[in-house]
C-alpha cells in the first residue's frame, strides 16, 4: 500500500512538473501567447452612438464642403481589395520618410508609433514594403509561389496607404517573436493604423493574417475597428449610409448625397470617399 501511495505521489509530481514546464515555455514564447490573446480576445460593440440632433446644423454641398477651411480631403479610408480594385487613372499622393513612400498624413503617425515601440520594447522597427507601383506589384505576383498576392489594383500597397513593417531578424511571421512586434500589433490603432489582414478574418478579407501588414484610416476609425474587432470591409458595412454617428469628440457619416447638413462649428473635417460608392465624412468637434 505504502508503495502504491508513493507512486501516486510520485507521478502528481511529475505530472505537476511537466505542466509547469509546459505553461512556461508557452509563457517564454510570446508569439504563442499573443496569439491565444488574439484568439480569445473579447471584442465589445463599435463605439458608435446616434448623436442628438443639432438645431444649428448647416447645409453644404460637398463641393464647397472640401473648399471649407479645416477641411482634409483623401482616400485614406478607401476599401482596397479584390472586389474594390483601385479606380481608373487612380495616382497615390506620396511623400518620402526615411526612403518609404507614403502618403503624407501617415507620416507623423508612422514616426509616432515608431517612437512609441522602441520607448516601450528598446527594439527599433523598420519599413520593409511601402508604396509599389503597378509594375512592382505584377512582378510581385508573377514570383508569388503561394498565389496569395493581390492582384494588380488590389493592393493597398499601390494605393500608397500601407507598409510592412519588421523588427531586426523578424520578419513576416516571425515579427510577432519580437516583442516589438507583438507590441505594433497592440498599440498601432493608438496611431491610426490597424493590422488590415487580423487573427481569424481570412474568410472576410481573404488574405491570411499579416501581424506586419499595417493600413493607415486615421482617428477614430482604428480604434473602433480595433476595439471592436472589425475589419475595414465590416467596418464601412457597418455605417448606415445617411446617419450621423457619434464617437468621443468625433462625428461620422458615410453619404453617397452631394449634400450634407454639417454641425455648425467643428475644428477639422476629413473627407474620403468609401470606394465603394459613399464618401466618408469626419468631423472633430
Amino acid at each position: 500500500m505504502k508503495i502504491k501511495k508513493k507512486y501516486r505521489i510520485l507521478c502528481l509530481i511529475l505530472a505537476v512538473a511537466v505542466l509547469g514546464v509546459g505553461i512556461g515555455y508557452v509563457l517564454s514564447r510570446g508569439d504563442w501567447w499573443f496569439y491565444l490573446e488574439q484568439t480569445f480576445r473579447i471584442y465589445s460593440e463599435p463605439d458608435l452612438k446616434i448623436p442628438l440632433r443639432d438645431e444649428t446644423s448647416r447645409e453644404w454641398t460637398l463641393a464647397e464642403l472640401m473648399q471649407a477651411e479645416g477641411v482634409t480631403v483623401s482616400k485614406l479610408l478607401m476599401l482596397v481589395n479584390s472586389s474594390h480594385p483601385l479606380p481608373v487613372g487612380y495616382e497615390a499622393e506620396l511623400e518620402e520618410y526615411g526612403g518609404a513612400l507614403m502618403h503624407p498624413l501617415m507620416i507623423a503617425p508612422y514616426i509616432a508609433l515608431k517612437d512609441a515601440v522602441y520607448q516601450r520594447t528598446g527594439v527599433k522597427i523598420y519599413v520593409s514594403s511601402d508604396y509599389r507601383t503597378r509594375e512592382e506589384q505584377e512582378s510581385i505576383l508573377a514570383e508569388s509561389e503561394d498565389g496569395v498576392a493581390a492582384q494588380i489594383g488590389c493592393s493597398e500597397h499601390e494605393a500608397g496607404m500601407a507598409l510592412d513593417v519588421y523588427a531586426p531578424y523578424h520578419a513576416g511571421m516571425e515579427f510577432l517573436k519580437s516583442e516589438a512586434g507583438r507590441e505594433v500589433n497592440r498599440i498601432c490603432c493608438e496611431y491610426g493604423y490597424v493590422i488590415r489582414y487580423p487573427h481569424g478574418k481570412e474568410d472576410v478579407t481573404g488574405i491570411a493574417y499579416e501581424p506586419w501588414h499595417l493600413r493607415y484610416v486615421g482617428a477614430p476609425h482604428a480604434k473602433i475597428m480595433a476595439d471592436s474587432g472589425l475589419t475595414l470591409e465590416e467596418y464601412i458595412e457597418y455605417l448606415t449610409p445617411e446617419t450621423w454617428y457619434e464617437s468621443g469628440e468625433y462625428l461620422i457619416l458615410r453619404t453617397e448625397k452631394n449634400t450634407v447638413s454639417m454641425p455648425a462649428e467643428w475644428e477639422t473635417c476629413s473627407i474620403s470617399p468609401d470606394n465603394t460608392g459613399y464618401t466618408i465624412i469626419t468631423v472633430k468637434r
